[in-house]
């Protein structure tokens, strides 16, 4: 059977799993297409550093699970919190920002493990997500596998399946038992499976838009229901696979034109998809289409540079952040902000918006324009607008690089050589030139090969 969901149906649909049908198996064939769709994710610098480890032997298996049990073990530090952490590009929350005695969210973590248990325990298959912190990963690690987490989530439901996303476990269990390098930072873990159907579904607490979202300025709530009153509105019927292969980072936009409210709603509703530590507010999301502040942000963070003048053309912001005051969720906030902003990537496609995902800014000055508190984090932020350019689709690192299974030695696929495997620098630059990735195993038709969509169509080669 053909799986074809739409992008928009999947982002409606969409729920966490509470528990799973036991003696389900997924062939490793679709296990495959959940790490391409994984790998299609964006990278920063297109270093592509995660790495996946596909568990399917029960022993093995079991061994997360145990990981699980032990939860993870900076929630329980009581080292005393920095009042002022010092919040630039390589800013990593850790033990000595926290103090467990006053959490604000540590009850709700603990309420979700027992089911973060039975998952694992019912899960078809367990992938343990992780990341090089050489070079760019040192900085942009964790939100390039939040990006890919979210694509894998996406496929996974595409094709009849759940995720569920666990991040309290043992990470220095997992590194011992599996053997992962200390080069590798351990990100999280998907158990995945069939989802249970059962008569009293537990109710999951919705995301309320108005504890989340500001537009332009800190703490300026909008009416929400002005953004759903669009007339007119124009979208096109993507399929969730499509959007992974298809969209791109484009760097060149039209100037006149403006981002509907409606289309600003279906970001919004696409980045609170994203299942996150606990619903509640330790992430808050910004959209800027204040044209004299985008202004604003493009001169004064200094990113009108040789690669990114594209931030002065657009008529959209999205800027993550989140709160660095003692809150365990912040351990995670990485990952979730880069899944959020994937997220809204996806679904701009899908509504004929170009876009970009950028990490190189000044982060001070961008919070001093929008009065984030200084207390708040942004890792990274996105920029929306009609695009003047589809760009050819970027070189993939080959599956038999990025993935293991069972044993971290044990490639899931025979690994495709380069000329010069060895050297990361000419790997990439090797990678740019050759640039010719265009199939892929989630379809038949080209990578890049836009049907669809009128505003890439134009720019796109056939």
């Amino acid at each position: 059977m053909v799986f074809r969901l739409l992008l928009k149906e999947i982002i409606n649909k969409w729920t966490i799993p509470q528990s799973f049908e036991e003696q389900v198996k997924i062939s490793r064939e679709k296990i495959l297409k959940l790490i391409e769709a994984a790998r299609w994710a964006p990278s920063a610098e297109n270093q592509q550093v995660w790495r996946f480890l596909v568990v399917e032997n029960e022993e093995k298996k079991d061994l997360i699970t145990e990981a699980i049990k032990r939860q993870d073990s900076r929630l329980k530090s009581t080292k005393h919190e920095i009042e002022k952490p010092v919040l630039d590009a390589k800013f990593v929350f850790t033990t000595d920002n926290f103090n467990a005695l006053k959490d604000k969210y540590k009850d709700l973590i603990l309420n979700s493990h027992k089911n973060d248990i039975n998952c694992s325990k019912e899960a078809a298959v367990l992938i343990i997500f992780t990341h090089s912190e050489k070079f760019l990963g040192n900085t942009f690690g964790s939100t390039d596998i939040g990006g890919a987490m979210s694509n894998m989530n996406i496929e996974a439901y595409n094709i009849g399946y759940n995720c569920r996303w666990i991040r309290n476990f043992d990470r220095k269990f997992l590194q011992e038992r599996f053997s992962i390098p200390d080069k590798y930072c351990i990100d999280s873990i998907f158990a995945i499976g069939k989802e249970k159907q059962i008569q009293e579904h537990p109710e999951v607490e919705k995301k309320d838009f108005k504890s989340f979202f500001f537009i332009n300025q800190w703490d300026n709530v909008p009416d929400f229901s002005n953004f759903r009153e669009e007339e007119n509105f124009k979208e096109y019927d993507v399929s969730a696979v499509d959007a992974i292969l298809d969209r791109r980072s484009v760097r060149d936009f039209k100037e006149d034109k403006d981002i509907p409210l409606h289309h600003q709603y279906e970001l919004m509703n696409a980045a609170m998809m994203v299942p996150l530590t606990v619903n509640k507010p330790y992430i808050k999301i910004l959209l800027i289409d204040d044209r004299d502040m985008i202004a604003q942000i493009a001169e004064k963070s200094k990113i009108v540079i040789r690669r990114q003048k594209h931030v002065q053309q657009v008529p959209l912001i999205i800027i993550p952040t989140y709160d660095c005051t003692n809150n365990s969720p912040a351990f995670y906030a990485e990952e979730d902000t880069g899944a959020i902003i994937q997220n809204t990537l996806l679904r701009a496609h899908t509504l004929g918006i170009g876009s970009c995902w950028i990490g190189a800014f000044n982060r001070d000055a961008v919070k001093k324009i929008i009065n984030i508190p200084e207390e708040w984090h942004i890792p990274s932020l996105a920029i929306f607008g009609y695009p003047n350019e589809y760009p050819p689709p970027p070189p993939r690192k080959d599956l038999g690089k990025i993935c293991f299974y069972d044993d971290w030695k044990n490639r899931i696929k025979e690994r495709e050589r380069t000329i010069m495997p060895s050297s990361h620098f000419l790997s990439i630059l090797f990678r740019r030139m050759k640039n010719r990735e265009n199939q892929s195993i989630l379809r038949k038709r080209k990578v890049g090969e836009i049907e669809e969509i009128p505003e890439f169509k134009e720019f796109s080669k056939e």
